[in-house]
């Protein structure tokens, strides 16, 4: 029997302009803080109504690319990191089911084993000072999970801003939430934020001593131990 390939709709008026001018943004086409032209002249020369412009405008805006100032005109906004870990952010924690334990430890494995290499080759004494004090704070707070695994997290997002690849944290912080869940998790199991704590320390220490090579090996460790961890104490919650 013939079979028929579904015709696709064509996309909206507005989505189509809105696609177009994203397109002239990023191919640098319109430059950051360009003016674009009134309602009225984008209307005339994509040949739609203002009312397609303006929601062509609207779509623009909440993908953060415009920028519209009351009595001034919409202009080209400058992306900004901030915007990009947001966006990962809502798209992570909209998913259902949400991410495994074994999918968010492939990409930390992939991420964090380098952030620790490039940590011990750039940190600087503030990176180090900073660390330090994350560090004492987690040993400060190893009876409590909730106080523990929100410094756990924070170290490893030091980790990556000390790695003075800007890249590196926009990357990792968009994960912050399930990478809580999964060290909060990992913390129920006994003895797990004791084999953590030492984890860092030698960490951290293998990068105050600008040794990558170790700091690469104790972090991999360190994220096979957290593995480990997680899913035992996923398995001790599902029997509960």
């Amino acid at each position: 029997m013939t079979t028929y390939t579904p015709i696709k709709r064509q996309d909206k008026l507005s989505s189509q302009v809105a696609d177009t001018i994203q397109d002239m943004i990023l191919s640098k086409r319109l430059r950051q803080g360009e003016r674009l032209p009134t309602e009225r002249e984008l209307g005339e020369q994509f040949q739609v109504s203002r009312t397609v412009i303006r929601e062509a405008i609207r779509i623009l805006e909440a993908r953060g690319l415009l920028d519209t100032q009351t009595g001034s005109g919409t202009y080209v906004r400058a992306l900004q990191g901030e915007d990009v870990v947001n966006s990962i952010a809502m798209y992570l924690s909209s998913q259902d089911p949400a991410c495994t334990i074994e999918s968010i430890m492939e990409v930390r494995r992939v991420l964090e084993i380098q952030v620790v290499k490039l940590a011990a080759e750039r940190a600087t004494p503030d990176n180090i000072t900073e660390l330090e004090a994350i560090m004492e704070q987690m040993c400060r707070f190893s009876n409590d999970i909730d106080i523990y695994a929100k410094w756990d997290l924070e170290f490893h997002l030091t980790l990556a801003h000390a790695s003075n690849n800007e890249l590196f944290k926009i990357l990792i912080e968009p994960l912050g939430g399930a990478l809580f869940e999964l060290i909060w998790t990992a913390s129920t199991t006994p003895g797990a934020i004791e084999d953590s704590c030492r984890f860092h320390n030698e960490i951290l220490n293998a990068i105050k001593n600008r040794n990558s090579d170790l700091a690469m090996a104790l972090m991999k460790a360190h994220l096979d131990q957290s593995q480990r961890v997680a899913l035992e104490g996923q398995r001790h919650r599902n029997l509960e």
